[in-house]
């Protein structure tokens, strides 16, 4: 909403996720460029990250505290998107960046996104 041409919908929920205020749980989108086959996205990449995912299967276990702080990173991601008019619709371990040194969380992936709305959602992708 409000961008002079039609955007990818990956590109327009990236976008309106991180209008406002910045927030640290989400993945900024640096640029995009496009042409008539695909898109390109250029992403910050903090470092040191990994996934989730994969750090979990490094740790093998995490401890309740860990679990928990990454918990409500994760809730204040999905709030925030909600907020600005993003449901995700794929929040899950592999799309979710981690900082092994401090633990900060980042949302990624709006592949599989789409618009918030008021009725109940039937399908997902």
């Amino acid at each position: 909403p409000g961008h002079p041409k039609r955007l990818p919908l990956e590109i327009g929920l990236t976008l309106m996720a991180n209008q406002g205020p910045s927030v640290a749980q989400i993945i900024k989108l640096l640029d995009w460029q496009d042409d008539p086959y695909h898109y390109v996205m250029v992403l910050e990449r903090p470092m040191p990250s990994m996934s989730l995912f994969s750090f979990v299967k490094l740790q093998q276990r995490l401890q309740e505290w860990m679990a928990r702080h990454f918990l409500w990173q994760v809730i204040q991601a999905a709030k925030i998107c909600c907020e600005r008019g993003v449901f995700h619709r794929d929040i899950k371990m592999e799309n979710l960046l981690v900082n092994p040194d401090t633990l900060d969380i980042k949302l990624i992936d709006f592949g599989c996104g789409t618009l918030m709305k008021d009725s109940a959602y039937v399908s997902f992708s």
